[in-house]
């Protein structure tokens, strides 16, 4: 089976689960997932769904989820599915209307990163919006090719910026920085959705330095590189990962390298260099 259409029907699955067990939006399973949060009974139906459409389509799959964890699918698997079944579970348990489901895959293999990742697939729940991207061949949303948006001086930007990190003094006044440097901040609460956002060149930038986002968030980080975006670490580099269960992602995905410097260099109170 195609894996674009794999994942979107996987994807597809995901969201008619929710939409059929909505009055379960509240409940929690009363498990904490392996990231430390509590799980809503409606993020373990979705994770079941979707494993459930992988293993029924024949192919062969590890697969990482953010409720289970690492499952282990077949014992010689040819892909590994990465897999976030609702990004803003939050919002869905507050009847909020934005959440996702995520899904990257790559080829099984030795020290796999998310240079290896193939195809991703984010489809938000109660909005008509479906982002595919598919390596070097770039994003689409609806079937339709879409980019990053052009330069725009910082002074101009909107952003999407995860401040959550109330507990720290350092990283607030690091963040307000970047704050005042921009034209505005939006934020959905669903990572996934503002990364395809900045895909789709709606967002210049999604910024989370928090470095406590599950690995489970990929999909959108390669939407915003596919779409001819670049992501960076809290180190200045471009943004490579291992993909393992423990790790974690910190990063500014930007519609261009230069942007990315620039609020890098805010947060860190650094020059920015003149060659960018």
């Amino acid at each position: 089976m195609n894996i674009e259409r794999l994942l979107l029907k996987a994807a597809d699955s995901a969201k008619r689960t929710v939409f059929e067990n909505l009055q379960d939006a509240s409940q929690r399973t009363g498990t904490m997932n392996p990231f430390g949060d509590k799980t809503l009974l409606l993020d373990k139906k979705c994770e079941e769904t979707i494993v459930r459409t992988l293993a029924d389509s024949g192919e062969s799959f590890m697969v990482l989820t953010e409720e289970e964890g690492q499952l282990l699918m077949d014992e010689n698997p040819d892909y590994i599915a990465i897999i976030d079944p609702i990004d803003g579970s939050a919002n869905l348990e507050r009847r909020i209307p934005l959440c996702s489901v995520g899904i990257a895959v790559l080829p099984y293999g030795n020290a796999p990163s998310t240079d290896d990742i193939e195809c991703s697939v984010i489809m938000s729940l109660f909005t008509d919006e479906t982002y595919v991207a598919k390596k070097r061949e770039g994003v689409t949303r609806n079937g339709t090719q879409v980019v990053v948006r052009p330069r725009t001086p910082m002074e101009e930007t909107i952003i999407s910026y995860d401040t959550n990190d109330s507990s720290n003094q350092e990283f607030l006044e690091k963040s307000m920085k970047v704050v005042h440097g921009v034209r505005d901040i939006r934020r959905t609460a669903s990572n996934l959705l503002d990364l395809c956002w900045v895909a789709g060149g709606g967002l210049d930038a999604m910024i989370d330095f928090r470095n406590i986002l599950p690995i489970v968030h990929v999909s959108g980080t390669h939407m915003v590189e596919e779409a001819g975006g670049y992501v960076m670490g809290l180190d200045g580099q471009r943004l490579l990962l291992p993909i393992e269960m423990s790790q974690r992602m910190s990063f500014v995905a930007a519609s261009n390298k230069k942007l990315a410097h620039e609020i890098l260099s805010l947060f860190q109170n650094l020059a920015v260099s003149n060659d960018l």
